[in-house]
């Protein structure tokens, strides 16, 4: 046995090596690019999720300020609700005391749009919020048409 014989990796060796490593980085950049593909998506739904939970929560708190009869004597309809808020309540008469404002909400299906009005006895608008963009994200969109796309566009069909 010669000391001299030196231990070293053959061509073989390193080249699988080198194959391996290609096959790991070149994953990893899939992976990373399906991540930034990916991210708008979703920060776009899960800001579309934000807005419409806000929407019901304002919503539901205004409803829980009223009663049902000033609900149905508001001829309300799919897109539209009206009433006035209860503001306390005679214990001996039970009848209730209602604010001089109304709330009203409106929703306009063209454009997506709910409204939030606080109107005076006098009917004038005192106070307005409004909500677009509420059954479809803008990423559902495309730009070069300013179409809603379809689902299928999007999702993969079910077999």
């Amino acid at each position: 046995m010669s000391l001299n014989k030196a231990r070293a990796f053959t061509l073989v060796e390193v080249m699988v090596c080198a194959f391996i490593l290609t096959v790991i980085m070149a994953s990893l950049f899939m992976v990373l690019n399906i991540g930034e593909f990916s991210y708008p998506l979703h920060s776009g739904k899960i800001d579309l999720q934000a807005k419409v939970r806000q929407v019901m929560d304002w919503i539901v708190r205004d409803a829980r300020q009223t009663n049902l009869i000033q609900i149905n004597t508001n001829a309300p309809s799919l897109n539209h609700i009206k009433f006035k808020q209860v503001t306390g309540i005679d214990h001996t008469t039970g009848a209730y005391t209602l604010s001089a404002n109304y709330i009203e909400y409106s929703y306009d299906s063209a454009s997506t749009t709910l409204t939030r009005n606080v109107i005076n006895g006098s009917g004038s608008v005192v106070q307005t919020q409004s909500f677009d963009n509420l059954t479809q994200a803008s990423f559902y969109v495309d730009n070069a048409l300013q179409n809603p796309l379809d689902p299928g566009d999007i999702l993969p069909a079910k077999n």
